[in-house]
């Protein structure tokens, strides 16, 4: 992703998130249906680029892996009304 730029980085992004949720076992139950909400390209591309590129998650604990993850769940519940039971 980090080759491509503006519509074709959305668009790759969306195939990407397309083929994981097809995946068998859990990879593909965590990305089934899952959705792009970030509309603007430049965005998508700030994104991957300067956060998430920039860290080394290989080298991360456990502990803040699993915070992550639960801030991420949480934000969820918070933006998508009924989102808490999932």
């Amino acid at each position: 992703m980090l080759a491509k730029d503006g519509d074709e980085l959305e668009i790759h992004y969306r195939h990407t998130l397309e083929e994981l949720g097809k995946r068998s076992g859990m990879l593909g139950v965590i990305f089934r249906k899952a959705q792009n909400k970030i509309q603007d390209p430049a965005k998508l591309c700030r994104l991957i680029v300067d956060l998430i590129d920039k860290e080394q998650w290989s080298s991360l604990s456990a502990d803040v892996k699993g915070d992550a993850y639960e801030g991420l769940l949480q934000k969820n519940a918070e933006d998508v009304k009924g989102g808490a039971g999932q």
